[in-house]
C-alpha cells in the first residue's frame, strides 16, 4: 500500500493510514519480522509487502497468535 493511502483494491483516507502506523509498537514489528522469516514465497516488491504487512499488523497479530495456540494445544 503506498503511503498516500491507496492500494490495489481500495483507497484509504490518509489520516486512517497515519493513525494505523502510529499505533504500531514493538510487538507488531516482531510479528511482521516473524512472518517474514516464515515466508517461503518470493517477495517481488518488498516495499509494498512491508507497508501492507505493517498496516495490517494491528488487526492480524492477535488472531494469528490465537490460531497458533489453538493449533498447538487443541480446542
Amino acid at each position: 500500500m503506498p503511503v498516500d493511502g491507496t492500494n490495489a483494491t481500495a483507497q484509504i483516507p490518509a489520516e486512517q493510514v497515519k493513525g494505523r502506523f502510529l499505533s504500531l509498537d514493538y510487538g507488531h514489528l516482531e510479528y511482521v519480522f516473524d512472518c517474514l522469516r516464515r515466508n517461503t514465497t518470493q517477495i517481488r516488491n518488498i516495499r509494498a509487502y512491508l507497508l501492507t504487512a505493517l498496516y495490517n499488523a494491528p488487526v492480524t497479530m492477535s488472531p494469528y497468535y490465537q490460531a497458533a495456540v489453538q493449533h498447538d494445544f487443541g480446542p
